[in-house]
């Protein structure tokens, strides 16, 4: 049974609030679309984590402004990496594009997105999650740009924008 592990290798993910509730509680349809060993919990969490490092990476600067991000403690992160966001600064909605599927679920071999955000002062991470036609279909490799949209708590400001998998700054285009 091929499962759909390497859209979550090629695929791109985006930010998290952190919202009161942030357990899997209520979250079992979306736990049920995620691959083996995922859960909409579990990308909160990692979402929290990157952010934890990156607050701490801006303390650790000081006024030398140079924010250094020590890598992620895991070595094959769940979640879907996002390649850019689109948005303004004074904006309270991004776009975060990444790969995937080629169409939607209603469609052999197809996804649809949708995405979250958690927040701090500092930055946003993204979480985007996917819901396959048929988590067991055997479908090519091919990935395709997809995009999902967030809204945010808050404009987005001068925060950074952290991909979920690897708790690293992407970049931000006009929109």
């Amino acid at each position: 049974m091929a499962r759909r592990h390497w859209m979550v290798g090629v695929a791109a993910a985006a930010a998290a609030v952190v919202v009161a509730g942030c357990d899997t509680d209520g979250n079992a349809a979306v736990d049920a679309a995620l691959p083996r060993g995922e859960s909409l919990g579990e990308l909160r969490q990692q979402a929290r984590e990157a952010l934890a490092r990156y607050d701490q990476a801006v303390t650790d600067a000081g006024d030398a402004g140079t924010v250094t991000l020590s890598p992620p403690p895991w070595n094959s992160p769940p979640g879907i990496a996002i390649e850019s966001v689109t948005g303004t600064r004074a904006a309270t909605q991004l776009t975060a594009t990444f790969t995937g599927a080629r169409g939607p679920a209603t469609e052999r071999c197809g996804a649809d997105y949708h995405a979250e955000p958690v927040e701090s002062v500092n930055a946003v991470v993204v979480i985007v999650i996917a819901q396959y036609h048929d988590t067991a279909e055997v479908c090519s490799m091919a990935g395709y740009s997809r995009t999902a949209t967030l809204n945010l708590a808050q404009p987005l400001s001068e925060r950074v924008v952290l991909d979920v998998r690897q708790g690293q700054p992407v970049p931000l285009t006009s929109g």
